[in-house]
């Protein structure tokens, strides 16, 4: 929790993309599930998409995170070691947003995958 935190509004995106993720696969297998597995496979397509743009955040947010904390850092007005200690703290709280994006993303991933292979099977089983 404290790390979704550290992350900051990049955490709130991931988790829209985890939840969106999440749901389309739901529908893509749902679809696939009732004889339309064509309309599953696709929705599960999406649903990777979507997916990984929960773990693509990640990184996006940690580099925002870096840039905040260099600039909070520009000027002289600090001394050296308690910049470096600044610039230490601000860079492990960044790079926490490619663990949450990571936690958070890989379940949907792993999910619509499923969706998309169960949807492809079904509709080559259909045609034969």
């Amino acid at each position: 929790m404290e790390t979704f935190r550290w992350c900051g509004w990049p955490a709130w995106v991931i988790l829209l993309f985890a939840i969106l993720g999440l749901g389309l696969a739901a529908l893509g297998f749902l679809l696939a599930l009732m004889k339309r597995p064509l309309g599953g496979a696709i929705v599960g397509g999406v649903a990777i998409l979507v997916s990984l743009g929960s773990i693509g955040m990640g990184p996006v947010g940690a580099m925002l995170g870096r840039s905040m904390t260099d600039e909070a850092l520009r000027g002289d007005y600090i001394d050296a070691s308690q910049r470096a200690l600044i610039r230490e703290t601000g860079y492990a709280e960044a790079d926490g947003c490619k663990d949450v994006g990571l936690a958070l993303g890989t379940t949907p991933f792993l999910f619509s995958l499923g969706a998309l292979v169960l949807g492809i099977v079904l509709h080559s089983r259909k045609k034969s």
